[in-house]
C-alpha cells in the first residue's frame, strides 16, 4: 500500500515592500539576480511620464516549503499590471484584463505550484503609470487559492457588481421621475431627482467599465457627472424644502458649466480638485440650510433628506480619504455610488406623503360632494312633492271638468228640457215618467264613470251594454252587439278607456234623442300591429255634420276625448243614419 504524502499549504502572505527598477527592460522582468536599492510600498511617480511608461516592481516572498495545494496571487487594485513569478508570467483569472485599465477591478492570478520553490521566490510586477506619471498597486498577497478567491469575490461584489446594480436601480428610478416631471413641470423636485439618478448611473460606469487607457476623458467621466449630480441633488434639496433661489441657482449652473468646459479643455489635476473643494463647501451649506428648515417645519421628508445629505457627505469623505491614501483599506471600496439609494428613501417618503395628502383631500372632497348631493336630493324631494301636488290638482280639475261635462251633456240637458216641457203643459204622465227613467239611467252612467274604469275596454263596454240595453228595449230599439267574447282588449290606460266609453255613451244619447232609430250597432275589430277600431252606428234620421259641428258641446267633446286617447274619429251622417267610427294604431 502506497504511503500518502502530507498536504503542504502556505499561510496568506501580504506583500507590502517592493524594489523599484528604474531602467526599462522591455517585456521581460530584470534578471533574477538583479537588486535595486530604491524601494516603495507600491506607489511610484515619474517626473516626466511618456506614453506607455512603466516600472518594474519586485517583491521577495520566503516559503518554508513548496506547497502541494493550489496557490493564488490576489491584487486589490493596480493599473495595467503584468505579474511574473520566478521569471514566468502567470495568467490573470479575474474578470478584467490586467493589461486593460480596470483600476477598480480586483485582480486574481492562479500560480502553478511548479513555479514555486522553497526559500526565496521572486514576484515581478510590470506596473504602468497614468498620464500624470502615477502608478500604484494595492493589497497584494499570496495565499491558499480558496482564501484568495473569497477575498476576490467580496471585493468584486462591492466594487463592481454593487455599482452595476445601483446604476440599474438609478436608471429605473430616474427615467420615471423625469417622465413625471415632463408631465408636471411644477413638480421640479422629481426632475432634479431623476437627473441626479441618471447622472449617478453614468458616473458609476467608470467603476466597472474597463477602459483601454487612463486618458483625460476618463478622468472627466469620473468627475463631471459627479459634479452635476451633486448640483442636481442640491436643487432637489431646495425643492424638497419648498424653496427656490433663482439667482443663486442660475449662478451655480453657470459656474458649473464654465468649470465643465475648462476641465474638458485643460485637464489639469488642480482643476478637478478645485471643483471638488467648492462643491464640498456648497454641500455643507446645503446641509445647514436643510437643518434650519427642519427646525422651522419638522417633517419626515426633511428628516430623511438631512440624513441622506449627511450620509452622502460621510461616504464622499471616505472615498476622498481612500483616494488620497489617508484611509488604508485592502478592500478599497468606494462608497459614494451607494449614496443615491438613501436619497431614494427621501423620494419614497415624499411619494408616500403626497399620496396620503391626496387621499385625505380626496376624502374631504368626497364628504363635501356627499353633503352637496344630500342637500340636492332634499331639494329635489321638495320639488317632486310640489310637482306631484300640481299634478294632483290638475287631475282633480280635469275630473271636475269631466263630471261637469258629463252632467251637462247627459242628465242636465234632459232635466232642463223636461222642466220646459212640463211647464208648457206638453209633457205629463207616462211621457214624464219615461224622461225621468232616462235621467236615472244617465245618472247611473255618470256614477259608473266615477268608479275606476280599469284598463279592459271590452269589459267596460260590456258593463255599458248591461246598463243601456233595458232603456233601448223600452224605446223599441234593437241592439246589434258585434263584440265577441274571444276578442282581446287593446292595451289602454284607465283614462283612455274612460274617454272611449264617454264617446260611445255620447253617440247612444244623441241617437236616442234625435234620430229615432230602430236599430243600433256596436262593432269592434282588432288590426295588425296592435291597432283597433270601434264603431257605433244607427239607422235613424241623419243630420248635416258640417252644420252641427260648431253647435253644442256634444260633437266637440267627442273629438276632444278622441284626441286624448289618442285615436282618429270620423262622424258620418245621412238619410240612412249616423256612424261614429274610432280607429287607433
Amino acid at each position: 500500500m502506497a504511503a500518502a504524502w502530507p498536504q503542504v499549504s502556505i499561510p496568506r502572505i501580504a506583500v507590502r515592500d517592493f524594489e523599484v527598477f528604474a531602467e526599462p527592460t522591455g517585456a521581460v522582468p530584470p534578471a533574477g539576480t538583479a537588486r535595486s536599492a530604491e524601494r516603495t510600498d507600491g506607489h511610484i511617480t515619474l517626473p516626466v511620464p511618456a506614453d506607455g511608461a512603466y516600472r518594474w516592481l519586485r517583491a521577495r516572498v520566503l516559503l518554508d516549503a513548496v506547497p502541494t495545494s493550489a496557490v493564488a496571487l490576489y491584487v486589490s487594485s493596480a493599473n495595467r499590471a503584468r505579474v511574473f513569478v520566478n521569471g514566468e508570467q502567470v495568467a490573470n483569472a479575474s474578470v478584467s484584463d490586467a493589461e486593460s485599465f480596470g483600476w477598480n477591478h480586483p485582480l486574481f492570478y492562479s500560480i502553478p505550484t511548479a513555479l514555486l520553490r522553497s526559500g526565496e521566490n521572486i514576484v515581478d510586477v510590470r506596473l504602468s503609470v497614468n498620464r500624470f506619471g502615477k502608478g500604484a498597486i494595492h493589497g497584494m498577497s499570496i495565499g491558499p487559492h480558496a482564501t484568495q478567491q473569497e477575498l476576490y469575490d467580496s471585493a468584486f461584489f462591492w466594487r463592481v457588481t454593487g455599482p452595476q446594480i445601483t446604476s440599474l436601480v438609478m436608471l429605473l428610478l430616474g427615467f420615471p421621475a423625469l417622465l413625471y416631471w415632463f408631465r408636471r413641470r411644477r413638480d421640479a423636485a422629481y426632475g432634479w431627482f431623476g437627473l441626479a439618478c441618471v447622472l449617478a448611473s453614468v458616473r458609476n460606469g467608470h467603476l466597472f467599465i474597463v477602459a483601454p487607457s487612463f486618458s483625460a476623458w476618463y478622468e472627466a467621466w469620473a468627475s463631471v457627472p459627479l459634479h452635476w449630480m451633486l448640483v442636481s441633488l442640491i436643487f432637489f434639496s431646495f425643492r424638497m424644502c419648498g424653496r427656490s433661489f433663482p439667482r443663486v441657482e442660475r449662478a451655480l449652473l453657470v459656474a458649473s458649466a464654465v468649470w465643465t468646459l475648462i476641465v474638458l479643455t485643460l485637464p489639469y489635476p488642480q482643476l478637478f480638485s478645485l471643483g471638488y473643494v467648492w462643491l464640498t463647501a456648497l454641500w455643507v451649506a446645503t446641509i445647514g440650510f436643510v437643518a434650519l428648515q427642519l427646525r422651522r417645519t419638522p417633517r419626515l421628508e426633511l428628516v430623511l433628506l438631512l440624513f441622506a445629505l449627511l450620509v452622502a457627505q460621510a461616504l464622499g469623505a471616505l472615498d476622498l480619504l481612500l483616494q488620497l491614501g489617508v484611509r488604508n483599506s485592502e478592500e478599497r471600496i468606494y462608497w459614494m455610488p451607494y449614496s443615491l439609494v438613501v436619497f431614494s428613501l427621501v423620494m419614497g417618503a415624499n411619494l408616500v406623503d403626497t399620496f396620503a395628502r391626496a387621499r385625505t383631500q380626496q376624502e374631504r372632497i368626497n364628504e363635501e360632494l356627499d353633503q352637496r348631493l344630500a342637500a340636492r336630493e332634499r331639494e329635489l324631494a321638495i320639488e317632486n312633492q310640489r310637482v306631484l301636488q300640481l299634478q294632483s290638482e290638475r287631475v282633480a280639475a280635469a275630473e271636475r271638468e269631466r263630471i261637469v261635462r258629463d252632467i251637462h251633456d247627459g242628465l242636465g240637458s234632459q232635466l232642463i228640457s223636461s222642466i220646459l216641457l212640463v211647464e208648457s203643459g206638453s209633457m205629463a204622465g207616462p211621457a214624464l215618467a219615461g224622461v225621468l227613467r232616462e235621467c236615472v239611467d244617465d245618472l247611473r252612467l255618470a256614477i259608473d264613470s266615477l268608479k275606476p274604469a280599469g284598463n279592459d275596454l271590452l269589459l267596460v263596454l260590456g258593463n255599458f251594454r248591461y246598463r243601456m240595453e233595458p232603456r233601448l228595449v223600452q224605446a223599441g230599439v234593437r241592439l246589434d252587439w258585434q263584440i265577441a267574447a274571444a276578442d282581446i282588449s287593446p292595451p289602454l290606460s284607465s283614462d283612455q278607456v274612460l274617454h272611449t266609453l264617454r264617446i260611445v255613451q255620447e253617440a247612444f244619447t244623441n241617437a236616442l234623442k234625435h234620430a229615432q232609430p230602430r236599430c243600433m250597432t256596436v262593432r269592434y275589430e282588432t288590426r295588425p300591429g296592435g291597432g283597433w277600431g270601434l264603431e257605433v252606428s244607427d239607422d235613424g234620421e241623419g243630420f248635416d255634420v258640417t252644420t252641427h259641428l260648431g253647435r253644442g258641446d256634444g260633437l266637440r267633446n267627442m273629438r276632444s276625448r278622441a284626441a286624448q286617447i289618442p285615436a282618429q274619429i270620423e262622424i258620418d251622417s245621412g238619410s240612412r243614419g249616423t256612424t261614429v267610427r274610432m280607429t287607433s294604431g
